[in-house]
């Protein structure tokens, strides 16, 4: 994926609102405002069992809280690691703090300004990861 593709799916990311039935979309509004909560993920899989617009919704929360345990895992480990050069250490491994938590609330938005307008929106660079629920 070149530089170009990366700024293009950040700014629009992949618009799937055509694959599912509108009024499936509707009336589950309400859970898939609560599954962008990535703790939430499992939500729609309970509330909206025959659903694939909840079983879309789960899959993009549990993609965000997985990459966000992942990066916070990373960055701890990182940031331990930075810390020990001198002067600038604990100064990059702050920045690099601030960078995954960015990154972790644009996620975050995509998907909770997504399920507020009744679209179905994949996370930028990461929204096709694996797909867990089918």
């Amino acid at each position: 994926m070149n530089s170009d593709d990366m700024i293009q799916q950040i700014f629009h990311p992949e618009d799937e609102t055509g694959y599912f039935d509108p009024v499936e979309m509707q009336e589950n509004k309400a859970v898939a405002v609560l599954s962008s909560i990535p703790i939430l993920f499992w939500l729609p899989l309970i509330a909206c069992q025959g659903s694939s617009y909840g079983r879309f919704c789960a899959n993009q929360g549990l993609i965000l809280l997985a990459v966000g345990i992942a990066l916070n895992v990373a960055q701890s480990i990182l940031g331990t690691v930075l810390r020990f050069i001198p002067f600038i250490g604990g100064a990059v491994a702050g920045l690099l703090g601030l960078v995954i938590g960015l990154a972790e609330l644009a996620g975050f938005l995509v998907l909770l300004i997504s399920a507020c307008q009744g679209k179905a929106r994949r996370i930028p660079l990461i929204g096709r990861l694996f797909e867990a629920f089918n």
